[in-house]
């Protein structure tokens, strides 16, 4: 060890420990015995079922980890000022906080982030396929056998992507509507494996869609497991006894098809008896006079006789003729117009035919994300409707179309925005509802390596042709991954400022030092000491108060890393996204961590060595007298 350095380690030293390092020192231990012991306590519980609530368990590990942690910091304190002195044990310790908190948070940034990625590459595609800006790929077929025969491709699939408006029977919400073929999208993204409730296989097979029954009450208070109509609720009925019979919730149709089916309303002549013969509107009144010029009063209660104003409507022309009786047991069984949700929830006028899948011409399958269907109030086996406006134009102006669809399943991803924005349909269905006939809006694609991307992204490129866009799944995320660089370059600048403090510290305990030895300082100029023998010893008193602190700190740092990546921060998994914290540690940003606290430190120390070096031995005798 060089003499600098030897008298600049003394210099450091303390000469006498105070007193009460003992009594701290113990009562740290106790206390990172009683953490420890309740860790060690949580570990051998059972695992506790997910609630809003921690259990004691989680609560005595989260306790006893904090307990630790706190016992550590103050005893390794104590420790740190019985062999150093208190003012160079307290800069020490300010440099190690500032690098073990920089550590700690880039991990947790890049856990996240890592995390982030993961969530996104397992749900959506590694590229993707897009026509220019306003424009369609027509007739994909062709395209994507050229692709699947790319070397590292594992999965090709079409999809069709329009905004719509989703309603059921307890709220309404704007989605993009994503039409995709079940079985390619299963090999070129992890759906399947993010469905939660209910099951793909429901949506491969609109034939194995779940259907829940929905007790309701009539007016009679009795409970009937009969499904209602979802839109019952908005047809605008005051009677729930002569609510219509439930609609077959996956049916495809429109209001226009019903009209043309049934004429859109039910005949007066037939229902007006039925309803008398139930008692559920008055009796017919007697013959009026023949109706005079000026109007009479009315004494019938404020209403017309329908038996004797219908007839006289009807030769006037001015509602449609009596249709013919019906058979009795056709009569029962619900018209397709009572079926339909009112007509001022603007339903669509298409060909039902438009809008059926090949499987089962009466059902429609649709995936939903776990926060979509919290915010409907429904789950798997419930019906849902879509709404569009490309829709047909008729006398009355443009209608929107409307889809009748059935939950398969709910999916959950961990990502918000994809878990609340995004409902998928079988392709032909999305064709037929988005009025987009053989077309696609991108293709999505899957790589066996998603961070080798410049060979498969080259073949794509060369089968796609110059006319289409690819990106890759950096592009398609810029913004997203940009942000969080943004926020990491952001907090190692915050943190940063924590070592530059305690460097402010390292300087003035050097200029303080400088100052209370300015006698020695002139006495070794005197025995012949160069200047620069004089700076180096103060320059290296603060490397050392720094390294020690940046060594330290970096160790706390990766210390805290690994245990809480080893058991992490129990989070419930109905209140948050993470269960528990991801942590990342990267070298390079432990490096960098340790050479900016280094950097740092140097800088601080050069200003007390030069003040030191410039001391004249006369002026230095004087200050110690």
């Amino acid at each position: 060890m060089s003499l600098p350095l030897r008298v600049a380690w003394r210099h450091l030293r303390t000469r006498r420990p105070p007193r009460w390092t003992r009594a701290v020192g113990g009562a740290a231990l106790v206390l990172v015995v009683a953490g420890a012991s309740a860790i060690v306590w949580s570990f051998g519980q059972p695992p506790s079922e997910p609630s809003l609530e921690l259990s004691p368990a989680d609560l005595a590990y989260v306790i006893g980890s904090f307990a630790a942690a706190i016992g550590l910091l103050v005893f390794s304190f104590a420790a740190t000022v019985r062999g150093f002195t208190l003012l160079v044990a307290i800069t020490g310790y300010s440099v190690a906080q500032g690098c073990a908190a920089l550590v700690l948070v880039l991990s947790l940034l890049g856990g996240l982030e890592g995390d982030l990625q993961r969530r996104l590459l397992g749900h959506r595609a590694h590229l993707r396929i897009a026509p220019p800006a306003g424009s369609e790929i027509v007739n994909p077929e062709p395209l994507v056998t050229r692709v699947q025969a790319v070397p590292d491709v594992v999965g090709v699939s079409p999809e069709l992507a329009g905004p719509i408006m989703i309603r059921s029977g307890f709220g309404r919400a704007g989605v993009n509507l994503v039409g995709v073929d079940p079985v390619l999208h299963a090999t070129a993204s992890g759906l399947p494996d993010e469905v939660v409730e209910g099951d793909y296989a429901s949506f491969v097979d609109p034939s194995r869609l779940p259907r829940r029954p929905f007790p309701f009450i009539d007016a009679a208070g009795v409970v009937s497991a009969d499904e209602p109509s979802d839109m019952a609720d908005e047809t605008g009925s005051e009677d729930p006894v002569e609510a219509p019979p439930a609609a077959e919730h996956g049916d495809a149709t429109t209001v226009a098809d019903a009209a043309e089916d049934s004429g859109g309303w039910e005949d007066p002549a037939q229902e007006i008896p039925r309803l008398r013969a139930e008692g559920k509107i008055p009796p017919a009144r007697a013959p009026a006079p023949a109706p005079s010029p000026a109007p009479e009063e009315d004494d019938g209660g404020g209403w017309e006789d329908p038996e004797q104003e219908i007839p006289r409507l009807r030769a006037e022309g001015k509602i449609p003729p009596a249709r013919p009786p019906v058979a009795e047991e056709a009569a029962e069984e619900p018209s397709l117009a009572e079926q339909l949700p009112a007509p001022d929830d603007l339903p669509a006028a298409e060909p039902a035919a438009d809008l059926v899948g090949e499987d089962d011409p009466r059902t429609v399958p649709v995936l939903l994300g776990i926060e979509l269907a919290a915010e409907l109030s429904v789950s798997a086996g419930d019906p849902v409707q879509l709404i569009t406006p490309e829709g047909r134009m008729t006398p009355a102006g443009l209608v929107p179309g409307v889809l009748q669809a059935r939950v398969a399943g709910v999916y959950a991803t961990g990502v918000y925005d994809d878990d609340r924005d995004y409902a998928y349909v079988p392709l032909p269905d999305a064709q037929a509802f988005l009025r987009a006939p053989g077309a696609v809006t991108s293709i999505a694609v899957r790589l066996g390596d998603p961070d080798a991307l410049a060979a498969a992204k080259s073949g794509v490129i060369a089968v796609a042709g110059p006319e289409l866009v690819v990106e890759d799944w950096r592009q398609i995320h810029r913004g997203l991954f940009s942000a969080m660089f943004l926020e990491k370059v952001a907090m190692f600048v915050a943190l940063l400022f924590v070592i530059l403090v305690a460097a402010f510290g390292i300087l003035a305990t050097n200029m303080m030092s400088v100052m209370e030895r300015s006698a020695e300082i002139a006495i070794l100029k005197a025995m012949g000491a160069r200047d620069r023998l004089i700076a180096r010893i103060f320059a290296f008193e603060g490397i050392i108060v720094g390294g020690v602190g940046c060594v330290g700190g970096i160790a706390a740092g990766l210390a805290l890393c690994s245990w809480f990546s080893e058991r992490g921060i129990p989070l419930r998994s109905d209140a948050f996204t993470l269960e528990a914290l991801p942590l990342r540690v990267d070298p390079r940003e432990v490096a960098l961590v340790a050479a900016a606290a280094l950097v740092l430190v140097s800088l601080a120390s050069v200003l007390p060595a030069r003040a030191a070096a410039a001391l004249r031995p006369v002026d230095g005798l004087r200050r110690g007298e």
